[in-house]
């Protein structure tokens, strides 16, 4: 029914003309957001037959065909760019999989691709659509990796991994890797493969906490626990995308009455590019390597990775190598340390293409709106900022696993917000500055 207002409460038109008035109920949180995001940084993993499984697997298994006929009938919304290129990044996959290895060794591996690409991003699309959903779904993130927190902490310190520890004699468990010692601590691994990974994954929340739900000092101290968390995996990677969220934060409180700040922004980045590439006898690439590594073997090692992985792209174009080895010398490991260049490895120029189109498409698509509610303008605000550290993060780590399926479920997270309400009152041009 059409909805009239009385005493600044929605009521019915039924409901009114019989005196009634009978509020709207709010949408109701779905708990399943909490329960994914826990099953993402639980350390352990089983097999149902030859499949290896593991907690948000399972989540992603029970949800993936309800969540696709909801976004086929249209109950999630319009359908945008992000949805099509994320849906051509899990399809693409799954060919060139089937395609370089046949169907009988490649099915279950094209699956999982499918699952963990798609599957996440329709979680988010479904079950947040709403500003109080997405702030419950950015509550539970910080929370759960400033639980993590004290135990990452004390790993640093003692150089024990308890958490993957515990579970471990339970489950089967990741495996407590040794790495080197940093300014005297151990590289806190938390509950993730790699402390890498686990730093990624930190990062991912920092700038959502600084932006999304509380009071802020509320969300002070919330991003400084995240940053705290951060930091004790004593990894680049992480550290950088830390450092971008933080330049691009003081950047929008230094010109929060600045007309076109963020396209002023973007010709800074670009300008500065451009002049590291005039005036440096080396690469903004290498330049960019060279300072994000705790050691010059690290960054000499990264840019071999790279100029190799461009090679086997550019001899493998279209259909790339799938799961096949790459070439490279006996002397380099067999890691390449570089989402974005995996991705062309693996699934060619079109499989890069298409996950970076998903990026773009879904930061741009926000980026362009107008006349949004402070909390939509906000939750954008914090969104964008993330997935711009991210973006170069995983410029210093290939991403697999739950770390994958946390950024791409963030992806999908911010889906609402094209379709939330506009404000139509006009606002003061000051005010309209700021929401930028």
């Amino acid at each position: 029914m059409r909805a009239l207002h009385q005493f600044g409460r929605p009521i019915s038109v039924g409901a009114a003309q019989f005196g009634v008035a009978r509020p709207v109920r709010a949408r109701r949180n779905s708990l399943l957001i909490p329960v994914f995001l826990v099953a993402l940084a639980l350390p352990f993993f089983f097999f149902i037959g030859p499949i290896k499984m593991s907690p948000y697997r399972l989540i992603l298994v029970a949800t993936f065909i309800p969540c696709l006929v909801a976004w086929l009938s249209g109950a999630l919304g319009k359908v945008r760019l992000a949805d099509i290129l994320m849906l051509c990044t899990a399809g693409w996959g799954a060919v060139v999989l089937i395609t370089q290895h046949g169907v009988e060794d490649a099915l279950q591996s094209a699956g999982i691709f499918v699952l963990e690409t798609f599957g996440p991003f329709l979680i988010a699309r479904k079950y947040i659509r709403d500003y109080s959903s997405f702030r419950s779904m950015v509550n539970a993130l910080s929370l759960v990796i400033i639980t993590i927190l004290p135990f990452s902490i004390f790993e640093n310190i003692f150089g024990y991994p308890i958490l993957i520890d515990f579970f471990g004699k339970i489950f089967h468990a990741y495996p407590v890797i040794g790495s080197e010692m940093r300014l005297g601590l151990r590289r806190a691994q938390g509950t993730f493969e790699y402390s890498i990974l686990f730093g990624i994954v930190c990062s991912s929340a920092f700038g959502l906490s600084y932006y999304v739900g509380g009071a802020t000092l509320q969300r002070l101290w919330r991003a400084a626990l995240v940053a705290m968390a951060v930091i004790s995996s004593l990894s680049s990677g992480p550290l950088l995308s830390l450092v971008v969220q933080c330049i691009m934060i003081a950047w929008d409180k230094l010109t929060a009455r600045l007309a076109r700040r963020w396209g002023i922004f973007a010709v800074i980045v670009i300008g500065a590019y451009f002049a590291v590439d005039l005036t440096s006898n080396r690469s903004p690439f290498h330049v960019f390597i060279s300072y994000l590594t705790f050691n010059s073997e690290t960054s000499y090692m990264r840019v071999h990775i790279w100029n190799y992985g461009m090679e086997s792209v550019m001899q493998h174009p279209i259909w790339g190598l799938g799961l096949a080895a790459w070439e490279h010398p006996d002397w380099m490991g067999s890691s390449i340390d570089n989402f974005w260049l995996v991705a062309a490895v693996r699934y060619g120029i079109p499989g890069f293409l298409f996950i970076a189109g998903s990026f773009l498409a879904v930061t741009f698509g926000l980026g362009r709106l107008k006349n949004l509610s402070f909390e939509a303008a906000q939750s954008r605000k914090g969104l964008i900022i993330t997935i711009c550290g991210l973006v170069f993060s995983i410029c210093t780590v290939h991403v697999w696993d739950a770390p994958y399926v946390l950024i791409l479920f963030l992806l999908g997270s911010g889906m609402w917000i094209l379709d939330s309400p506009r404000e139509t009152s006009p606002l003061p041009r000051s005010q309209r500055i700021m929401r930028r």
